[in-house]
């Protein structure tokens, strides 16, 4: 490697590592973060440049800000620098996820401790709903079909049917059906066919990175999708964690930097400690280092494609869905007594008013409020 090639790696780690240090407030946060490094200060990319990348992150599965970064890095210092970028960008958040998870096995049991994870519950419950909220209406736009897709995968996620079939169905189901609109489609009931249904297994590793795999490979849209996926494989198939455990990952990867996957990290810690941390760490975004190696340009030509567009349509409606079933478990988990309620009103409220406040003060104002109101 030349001194040039060197130098341009060494650039690419310590940015990447500063960005995920401080990449906090969801994914707007974290793009106004990296567009502000690397278009703004270090001009690797132009502006252009930089929302062509950022328009096609959003219709390929994987987390935007990590595949957005990954660009930049390959844009710096090829094919080396994308891996360091994604490494180097992930990293600070699994560390963080890490020692979150060492301290909530540990100390989860004392009071002043429990009472900061209480509050914890009703707020992520309130940014879920009022996430379905803001969505809905952008995605669905009152088309018929897409509403009609979607209380179909809202019905058929309740009925417990795998999620990420049921989301892609409806993505092929939207185009068939708009493309043919004069003919019936007799043949969705597939969606629904009990056959989706796995049973339980018992934990290996290589079961454990499987299910992170494949969440990684097929994430579709919002962050709170990733709640629904790691509920199925998790919680109600194999029972490796409980909804408690599994509402506090999604909680502990809003409030650390870097992107809201690094819940898995957590998720795996409860699971099976340090190797199984690393092990959903890797798994889950792992899939993300193939897309931008090989996709990225090809989708930047592919997102104008209007029958792209059409079977991306129908997968905005079914993850709207998706993040509709994940609210109604949440609240009926999450509303245990008028304490809980209060967090979720007021957190719910903050959320839908000052929609650019940072999902960062709802998580630390539901924490710190749910161990105020328990020492009433």
């Amino acid at each position: 490697m030349n001194d040039s090639k060197g130098r341009r790696i060494k650039e690419v780690a310590f940015s990447t590592f500063k960005l995920g240090c401080i990449g906090f407030g969801g994914i707007a946060g974290m793009v106004a973060t990296i567009e502000n490094e690397m278009v703004v200060k270090r001009k690797w990319i132009d502006h252009q440049h930089f929302m062509d990348v950022l328009s096609t992150s959003y219709i390929i599965p994987g987390p935007n800000a990590v595949e957005i970064i990954m660009h930049c890095g390959k844009e710096r210092a090829g094919r080396l620098g994308l891996v360091v970028a994604g490494v180097c960008y992930i990293f600070p958040a699994m560390v963080i996820c890490l020692l979150f998870g060492y301290f909530y096995q540990r100390y989860s049991a004392l009071p002043d401790v429990q009472g900061f994870i209480f509050g914890l519950r009703p707020a992520t419950t309130a940014l879920v709903v009022a996430t379905f909220i803001r969505l809905s209406g952008k995605t669905l736009k009152g088309n018929a079909t897409l509403i009609i897709l979607c209380l179909a995968v809202f019905a058929g996620s309740l009925y417990g049917l795998n999620e990420v079939l049921l989301i892609l169905g409806a993505g092929a189901l939207n185009y068939i059906v708009t493309r043919m609109r004069n003919k019936a489609v007799l043949w969705s009931g597939f969606l629904f066919a009990p056959a989706l249904q796995e049973g339980a297994s018992a934990f290996s590793s290589l079961k454990l990175f499987s299910i992170f795999l494949k969440i990684g490979a097929v994430l579709y849209g919002s962050g709170y999708v990733l709640f629904a996926y790691m509920d199925e494989s998790l919680v109600r198939r194999n029972h490796w964690l409980s909804r408690q455990q599994l509402m506090d990952a999604i909680a502990v990867g809003q409030i650390t930097p870097g992107p809201i996957l690094s819940s898995a990290t957590f998720a795996g810690f409860l699971i099976n400690g340090v190797p199984g941390g690393v092990l959903a760490t890797v798994g889950i975004f792992l899939p993300s280092f193939f897309i931008s190696f090989f996709l990225h340009r090809i989708l930047s030509s592919a997102r104008k494609s209007d029958h792209l567009r059409i079977f991306l349509d129908g997968l905005s409606a079914a993850s709207v869905s998706v993040i509709a079933v994940v609210g109604l478990h949440l609240v009926m988990s999450a509303v245990a007594n008028w304490r809980s309620v209060v967090i979720l009103v007021i957190c719910l409220a903050l959320a839908l008013i000052w929609k650019k406040l940072s999902t960062v003060y709802i998580i630390l104002l539901g924490s710190i409020g749910g161990y105020l109101l328990l020492q009433l």
